[in-house]
């Protein structure tokens, strides 16, 4: 058996819509093999994949690996005074979310109009009785992005940071979306995993899956750690299917 990891912001969903193509291609994909997210993503985000029967999930950048029943594979939570240290050093630079396990509850110091499980915070205390998975960071531009990502990998030898264009996506030290996959690919003793993403948090994942793919519209240094440029995941999987 075979599978296909997608990244979803902007691989498999734009603007909270999937494309009929693409849902198309996939439920056909799924009559043989396996398709599922590789995302940065927490458990309580997942409502606009709601017309999809996935197959699994990788989400918080790895740090939480689920079934199609959303039961836990294996998980990887981060030490909460560490993520405490994180967000009161950058709540007054980036807006925050906290990744956690509680599937009804969206933490964030943003107001999202399209999560309907938004909670705003302002103080580390209101979350401090989760358990926590990730801490994602969002700035005004790729520049600033990229120069808070060098400093917290530097800073902080606990934990990982990948920046995803304008955010940053915080977990434990040794998670990834590459190490999601390589789970993915023991547990169900798959032969083959593919991977989709558009961005640069896509790359420890696009990395490790045996055939890799993104957009003809993705950065360049994205472009080319990959096997091959689409347009779309239905072309992906239409390569997929006569790939020997």
């Amino acid at each position: 058996m075979k599978a296909l990891a997608s990244d979803i912001d902007g691989t498999l969903v734009f603007n909270q819509q999937i494309k009929k193509q693409d849902k198309e291609a996939i439920e056909k994909y799924q009559k043989k093999h396996l398709f599922g997210v590789c995302s940065g993503r927490p458990r309580c985000a997942l409502f606009d994949l709601e017309k999809l029967k996935l197959d699994f999930y990788i989400l918080s950048s790895g740090a939480m690996i689920l079934d199609k029943g959303l039961n836990i594979i294996q998980d990887f939570s981060m030490k909460k005074e560490i993520v405490q240290q994180i967000f009161n050093e950058y709540k007054k630079k980036a807006h925050i979310i906290l990744q956690t396990g509680n599937a009804d509850v969206f933490y964030a110091t943003l107001k999202e109009d399209y999560n309907p499980k938004l909670k705003i915070i302002s103080s580390f205390k209101e979350v401090e009785h989760e358990i926590i998975y990730g801490i994602s960071l969002v700035f005004k531009d790729d520049k600033i992005t990229k120069k808070a990502c060098l400093e917290i990998n530097q800073k902080y030898q606990e934990v990982e940071g990948f920046q995803n264009r304008n955010s940053i996506d915080i977990v434990r030290k040794g998670c990834s979306k590459g190490t999601g996959i390589k789970i993915i690919k023991d547990y169900y003793h798959l032969e083959k995993v593919a991977g989709i993403g558009d961005s640069y948090n896509d790359l420890p994942m696009l990395k490790v899956v045996d055939t890799a793919f993104t957009f003809k519209t993705s950065p360049q240094e994205i472009q080319k750690q990959v096997h091959y440029c689409v347009n779309d995941i239905a072309e992906a999987i239409a390569l997929l299917e006569v790939e020997k």
